[in-house]
């Protein structure tokens, strides 16, 4: 088996029955409303004979992994396989590139992709994260793709035996795949630490994830993105010590940790598994990541033409937005109730420009409502009133203009509220309904028991947020603080009240017998 990177999340898997790939992203005009770009360009690999493969393989909905533009320019004979989830999105993106059979697989459901080689995804366990790992395996040999998942140490377990026990490649995703916190309303201080720690808290998954796994050789790539609009440019500086630190970054951090077989791979670098060698594509023989500014600037000046075509498609409005931003938000109230009662605050939006306001939607019980104006909110969320009209006709999902950067946000207090994104992201009652069913059927009967600073803590098992057995993904921070490494969330471990979220607590009790113990 070999693999060949793409650029960014893409791979190209070859074995003697088969070419597939693996969320090719090529549009010229990148993602996210012409706001994230692949890095370095790819466009090099765009050549007939790459339009020809077996299958192509999609891991989840985000446009740096799905490309419309990319599939309609394949054979629409060619199949698409995707894991099956509760949201149509996925589905939507494929089929707006025109027919193509796809095939939705089930979590940890073996599909053939040719004669002897095999796929099956392993999806996020809670239905509030659409991304799913997937498991390429060929004559012996295994890739493990992550891509944007986080999968629990469970998860992991359940892979490496179903795949035999042996892991020869993990790719896996070493920047983030997020907009905080560059669009939150912080001092410039405190949103490079908070950077910072997001950048660290990504890389201990990795650096955990590749000891529980212990491949033959793990891939960093998924990133980083760059973004070369010149009101984004700024974003750049991410990479340096923020949340989207380059291929060589993450493989010289994760060395210094004594995990050192990392194979870096630009795109058109391949890597065959049997041999355990690089093969080195020639663009790069004088292209360095860490000389990324003069390569972004001149990268920049290529795609402005393509910044100033995506910018062009998003006039401003003539008419007011008032009537159907509210009929939008009255049937997002209408929908769920019990992701109304877990939002439980007033959000406010202020779209300025042409056709915007000041306008509030109250998520509280008793008093749901969108109103003009919006006073006290416990989010508030600021843009250009030209990105709106796409929104509410359900052509862009609020989670793709999130991604865009292209708005600033604050909260008070300053807390992260999932369900919130969960209702604007899904806006699909069937999907809404399936993470209502996970989140009350989640039992935390079973108990741990947490030593920090001397005391013991008996604590509930499984995390709150998505049900991860905080007996792997526990981590005990200063302050008697307990964060669950799935998803970062933090709990006082005198309280039991959730430090970075809100909807959340974990049951604590005081302690003294630390069987089994997390310390």
């Amino acid at each position: 088996m070999r693999v060949t990177a793409l650029g960014h999340a893409g791979l190209k898997v070859e074995t003697a029955r088969g070419t597939f790939l693996v969320d090719p992203w090529f549009s010229p005009e990148g993602a996210f409303q012409g706001s994230w770009f692949q890095y370095p360009d790819n466009s090099h690999l765009l050549t007939p004979s790459l339009l020809h493969p077996s299958a192509i393989l999609i891991s989840h909905e985000h446009l740096d992994h799905v490309d419309p533009w990319f599939l309609a320019q394949v054979p629409a004979s060619v199949p698409v396989i995707v894991p099956r989830y509760p949201s149509p999105v996925l589905r939507r993106k494929i089929e707006s590139a025109g027919p193509s059979p796809i095939v939705e697989a089930s979590p940890w459901e073996r599909v053939e992709i040719a004669e002897g080689a095999t796929v099956f995804f392993v999806s996020e366990e809670s239905p509030m994260n659409h991304d799913s790992a997937m498991v390429i395996q060929y004559d012996g040999r295994c890739l493990l793709n992550l891509n944007d998942a986080r999968l629990s140490p469970v998860q992991f377990r359940g892979i490496k035996q179903k795949a035999g026990g042996r892991i020869d490649l993990f790719a896996f995703q070493g920047a983030g795949a997020s907009w905080y916190p560059m669009s939150y309303r912080y001092p410039e201080d405190r949103k490079r630490e908070l950077s910072h720690r997001k950048r660290l808290a990504k890389l201990a998954y990795v650096a955990s994830s590749i000891k529980l796994l212990d491949p033959v050789a793990a891939l960093p790539f998924a990133g980083p993105p760059c973004f070369l609009d010149p009101e984004l440019f700024c974003h750049n500086e991410q990479m340096e010590d923020g949340i989207f630190p380059d291929q060589l970054q993450v493989a010289g951090w994760l060395a210094d940790r004594s995990i050192e077989n990392t194979v870096v791979l630009l795109p058109g670098d391949g890597w065959d598994m049997e041999a355990r060698a690089k093969d080195g594509d020639p663009t790069w023989a004088d292209f360095s990541l860490a000389d990324r500014w003069p390569y972004l600037e001149a990268y920049a000046e290529r795609r402005r033409p393509q910044v100033d075509a995506v910018l062009a498609r998003y006039p401003e409005p003539k008419d007011s937005l008032w009537e159907a931003f509210r009929d939008y938000f009255d049937r997002l109230l209408a929908m769920s109730p019990y992701f109304n009662r877990m939002i439980g605050m007033r959000v406010g939006f202020d779209v300025t420009g042409p056709g915007g306001g000041r306008w509030s939607v109250d998520f509280r019980p008793g008093s749901e409502g969108v109103v003009q104006g919006n006073g006290e909110c416990g989010y508030r969320y600021r843009f250009e009133s030209r990105w709106l009209p796409p929104i509410l006709r359900g052509e862009v999902p609020w989670e793709d203009f999130f991604l865009s950067i292209r708005f600033e946000a604050e909260r008070h207090p300053d807390l992260y509220n999932d369900h919130l994104l969960g209702l604007l992201k899904f806006a699909e009652k069937e999907a809404l309904d399936a993470v209502e069913s996970f989140e009350t059927s989640m039992s935390f009967e079973e108990r741990i028991t947490v030593h920090a600073e001397g005391r013991s803590y008996s604590v509930a098992r499984y995390c709150p947020h998505a049900g991860n057995d905080l007996q792997d993904t526990g981590e005990v921070l200063p302050g008697r603080v307990l964060r669950c490494l799935a998803h970062h969330y933090e709990f006082s471990l005198d309280t039991g009240r959730c430090l970075n979220g809100t909807g959340l607590s974990l049951d604590v009790e005081p302690a003294a017998a630390p069987s089994p113990s997390r310390s």
